[in-house]
């Protein structure tokens, strides 16, 4: 005989994953990465139409490309790059160069890594492994590709004076900027997979992309790099995120 009603009601909660789970005709869908019955784990994927995806990279190419020729020739954009540091030299308030402080050393290198490898293995233990593979190229590949840059343009950073010691590698594009956009940015994308209201779905995602650009900024700010080639960065990071995203999307397909 089928079960009454009210028995249903009474089951103990470790023992109603399929009823609560599930997908029933008319009600409203399983949370992403959720049990979903006999089905077992289903991983969430990282919401993005092809199409955004596609039109994302290809306006950050250009940008990228466009940034490249001013700083190769000495556009617009590479004057404004001088009297920008100049300014911060001469007049950034302190308060500000603390302020920046923090979100610099968020977009270093190390804290970087170290950030997406604790995320790396929060994901393993949820049993979300192409997420934790996606992160890890990512995280790896935009250094390794914003570094490698650096070698090829050879720009050096602002002479006007900076708020903290000069790093001794190139300025165009800023690491930071780069790593901060595609690791940051990838990170509020797989929080925003696991949150069920569309509200904290989009906050999660601004808030990833908003540490990103802030990363980037405080290079400005403490004049250790260029607007230029922070630019550069946030544009090479973008592309680098959304062409990985495409990637993960055609290889889930």
């Amino acid at each position: 005989m089928p079960p009454d009603r009210h028995e249903v009601g009474t089951i103990p909660a470790h023992m109603r994953d399929g009823f609560v789970d599930s997908v029933t005709p008319g009600g409203p869908p399983a949370p992403l990465g959720a049990r979903t019955g006999a089905s077992g784990w289903r991983e969430p994927r990282l919401a993005a139409r092809p199409w955004v995806l596609l039109a994302t990279l290809a306006v950050a190419l250009v940008g990228y490309a466009a940034l490249t020729a001013d700083v190769v020739h000495g556009g617009a954009v590479s004057e404004l790059d001088e009297d920008v540091a100049a300014w911060v030299a001469r007049s950034m308030p302190t308060s500000a160069e603390w302020l920046a402080r923090p979100f610099t050393w968020l977009g270093s290198g190390v804290a970087t890594t170290v950030i997406a490898a604790l995320a790396v293995v929060l994901l393993l233990r949820r049993r979300e492994r192409r997420n934790a593979a996606l992160l890890i190229v990512v995280a790896l590949g935009s250094q390794l590709l914003a570094n490698t840059a650096k070698l090829g343009y050879e720009r050096a950073r602002p002479e006007a004076g900076s708020a903290i010691e000069l790093p001794s590698s190139y300025s165009f594009p800023s690491g930071h900027a780069t790593t901060g956009v595609a690791v940051f940015g990838l990170l509020g994308l797989v929080v925003a997979a696991h949150a069920r209201a569309p509200g904290r779905r989009i906050a999660a995602i601004v808030t990833g992309f908003a540490i990103g650009l802030a990363a980037g900024a405080s290079r400005v700010v403490l004049n250790v790099h260029y607007v230029g080639d922070v630019l550069a960065g946030y544009c090479l990071g973008l592309a680098w995120l959304c062409a990985w995203l495409l990637v993960d999307m055609l290889l889930r397909r």
